[in-house]
């Protein structure tokens, strides 16, 4: 078994590291809300267009990663039917709750998102959820079947929504 390193040994229980880690989390959101201020000031719409861009990309090669974990193949996305296996992986990882799906059929998949752990300071800048998720989420469903088309989020907790919302659909 691997050593833990000094620098991971707390001297605070696990429930303590919880919340210190749920500080980190709004920190580093709060951070990214400023850097992105900050890249379209300075890079305009080319900064916005490289960023889409390179979250795409990430998607795609996350996808793998993703398919791994759940023990899925390419061949389990010939339609939506096993898209709930990716989705509530990567929102039970990020601590974003639901209450079932929208839609859940062979021809499309649509969840609905009750919580999100930076959807308060990412509200300060709206439109960078739907910018870096929403693009990294439409890179992977790419990747996962190139017959996956999503238009991204249609409802979004950082600009006031109720929940977060995403559909894939399967084109014929």
């Amino acid at each position: 078994m691997k050593e833990i390193p000094a620098y991971e040994q707390y001297p605070v229980s696990e429930k303590e590291m919880g919340k210190r880690y749920k500080n980190w989390t709004e920190a580093l959101a709060r951070q990214m809300v400023t850097l992105f201020r900050v890249g379209k000031e300075v890079g305009g719409e080319r900064f916005v267009d490289r960023l889409k861009e390179e979250y795409r990309k990430d998607g795609q090669k996350g996808a793998a990663m993703w398919m791994g974990l759940t023990g899925t193949t390419k061949e389990d996305f010939k339609d939506c039917s096993n898209l709930p296996k990716v989705h509530d992986l990567i929102d039970d990882t990020f601590a974003n709750y639901w209450d079932g799906y929208v839609e859940q059929t062979p021809k499309a998949f649509e969840k609905e998102l009750k919580t999100c752990p930076v959807a308060k300071p990412w509200s300060k800048a709206p439109e960078l959820c739907e910018l870096l998720l929403g693009e990294s989420l439409k890179g992977m469903a790419k990747e996962l079947n190139p017959k996956f088309k999503t238009a991204g989020f249609s409802k979004l907790l950082t600009k006031g929504d109720s929940v977060c919302r995403f559909r894939v659909e399967l084109e014929d």
